[in-house]
């Protein structure tokens, strides 16, 4: 089996893995409750968090899986992006078992373990990944369009400032909604109607025909009307689920107007494929529009099992998997806040 190991932010998870792709076990200790009061993840509560129950986790995922040091071959740690004090306990932790064990120690994209999150499952033996695929890898720090090729993974496109996840929480913030924002918008926006007149539909692109995300001026401007029309979570209802329902609107606006962009770029043959991943794939509303979009393009849509969306230690465990790049020495495997 391969052990996967997550500390990226605020959620530390383990989990083991067949080579197959089958999960034994995905075990995930949250810190939303700790985060809450202060609206947002801490960086040093989440470090101490982490080291408080990353090696239980590991031991219990052993025990859940009925298995013993011995059945772990390999090991697969995020090495980045994220927080860096996060991710270097999850590194040191896996540094330290891959020499106990004698055992290769795999360095994973953070990002890369979410593009691949679509093709697990929690029953049985993974979907079997097609030759190339794209994937719209959206989170609370992420907004990015992926090309991926053969297991070689080509960036498309970033966001340029706030991701679409971090623009969600920032606007629940400010009119009182309990962290994390998205899933509280989205319960609000199911009872409200749309007016485009209020925000950009959708923001135009680049002058220097950059395909990149920017989601600063939809919040910015959700932030101005919320706070010029006194919008508050113990206001009107109507007028709250109104907005909410607005502003999420606009940002999956500029999701599909920059996703339809990239495609229109795409060099023949075209993917067969098109996967979302990330926390906010776990919204209802836009799996339900990812998956009209492709079905008017004839393009199959791969969406993550709603656990495998937020940060978890199986997706890890699948990016290593895939990788042919494994670092013998675990010396060689550091932690990096950013990776270009």
């Amino acid at each position: 089996m391969i052990l996967g190991i997550e500390t990226s932010c605020d959620e530390t998870a383990v989990a083991l893995l067949e080579s197959d792709g089958s999960v034994r076990v995905n075990l995930i200790a949250s810190q939303i409750e700790r985060h809450r009061p202060f609206g947002g993840v801490v960086p040093e509560i989440a470090s101490r968090e982490h080291l408080q129950h990353l090696f239980p986790l590991v031991s219990r995922a052993l025990e859940d899986a009925q298995a013993s040091w011995g059945d772990v071959e390999k090991i697969a740690v995020t090495a980045g992006p994220g927080l860096i004090g996060a991710l270097l306990v999850g590194v040191a932790g896996a540094q330290g078992l891959s020499y106990a064990l004698g055992v290769p120690l795999i360095a994973v994209n953070h990002l890369e373990g979410h593009l691949y999150s679509p093709y697990l499952r929690r029953e049985g033996a993974s979907i079997p990944l097609p030759d190339r695929f794209l994937s719209l890898v959206i989170s609370g720090g992420h907004s990015s369009i992926y090309d991926v090729r053969c297991g070689k993974v080509a960036m498309l496109n970033r966001t340029r400032d706030d991701a679409i996840g971090e623009t969600f929480d920032k606007v629940a913030k400010f009119i009182g909604l309990p962290y994390p924002g998205g899933p509280q918008i989205e319960r609000l926006a199911a009872n409200g109607g749309i007016d485009g007149r209020r925000f950009p539909f959708p923001m135009p692109q680049f002058k220097d025909d950059s395909l990149d995300f920017s989601y600063s001026g939809i919040k910015a401007a959700a932030i101005r009307i919320a706070r010029q029309e006194n919008i508050r979570i113990e206001g009107d209802p109507k007028t709250l689920a109104d907005f909410c329902a607005t502003f999420q609107e606009a940002l999956f606006a500029q999701l599909f107007d920059r996703l339809d962009a990239v495609w229109s770029r795409l060099e023949p043959p075209l993917p067969t494929e098109v996967a979302m991943a990330g926390g906010v794939a776990a919204n209802g509303a836009l799996r339900e529009k990812i998956v009209a979009w492709g079905g008017r393009r004839g393009v199959i849509i791969r969406l993550p099992e709603k656990v495998f969306c937020t940060d978890n230690a199986a997706m890890i465990a699948f990016a290593g998997l895939q990788a042919s790049a494994v670092a013998a020495d675990p010396k060689r495997v550091t932690a990096r806040s950013r990776i270009a």
